[in-house]
């Protein structure tokens, strides 16, 4: 239910922001900024590097920034699903209760 409440919210609010929703290079960025406005993030950050507008290192700087950043976002997002699949499962699991009543020779145990 959760899940279908982030992605209702996500895609709901995409559409008002071309800067995207949530935190620069988080997943939910990646999926709401337009490629613009990525592309002036990485831009501005190869920049403080020293890298000069419209020359082969700044795109090489930006390239690099990018793909890294969008690594980082995409283990992220798979560390979350791994943790939610894994305590989906563990919710999943039932506790069985066994109780047993010995009478001479004879055990009864029931489980509920």
């Amino acid at each position: 239910m959760r899940v279908l409440f982030f992605c209702v919210a996500l895609f709901t609010l995409s559409g008002c922001q071309n800067g995207g929703i949530g935190r620069a290079e988080s997943p939910a960025w990646y999926m709401t900024a337009t490629q613009e406005h990525q592309l002036a993030y990485f831009s501005k950050r190869c920049a403080s590097y020293g890298f000069q507008p419209g020359t082969n290192e700044m795109a090489t700087c930006i390239m690099t920034e990018s793909r890294s950043s969008r690594g980082q976002a995409r283990a992220s997002m798979d560390a979350a699903s791994q943790s939610m699949a894994t305590h989906a499962a563990a919710s999943q699991r039932r506790t069985v209760t066994t109780n047993c009543n010995r009478f001479g020779n004879s055990v009864n145990c029931t489980s509920y």
